[in-house]
């Protein structure tokens, strides 16, 4: 639901959450509960840090059309044979990852 801003004459802005389908209805005033008509306010958005900004704006972006990176993996040797990992100190089992068992 999004955030809207109202205007009381009394009592002045306050915040509430609303449907869309509402938006243009006046609400009450949660203090003295009559009906205050809805103000426009600028995004909050512009008042972010830039590098915030950024990475809200890349993520935008990417959620839609991500970009394909079209770099080339490097290529192994065909001939070459295959390197075995090297053994570990206190290696007893079958299996190398666990350490003195």
């Amino acid at each position: 639901m999004p955030l809207y801003e109202y205007e009381c004459r009394k009592h002045g802005v306050f915040e509430q959450l609303g449907n869309i389908a509402t938006r243009a209805a006046a609400q009450p005033c949660p203090d003295c509960r009559r009906a205050a008509p809805r103000v426009l306010s600028a995004p909050q958005q512009p008042t972010l840090e830039r590098s915030t900004r950024i990475a809200h704006e890349r993520n935008e972006r990417s959620q839609h059309e991500p970009r394909m990176v079209t770099q080339r993996a490097p290529e192994v040797a065909r001939d070459a044979p295959a390197k075995a990992p090297p053994m570990q100190r206190g290696h007893t089992g079958a299996r190398p990852w666990m350490i003195g068992h």
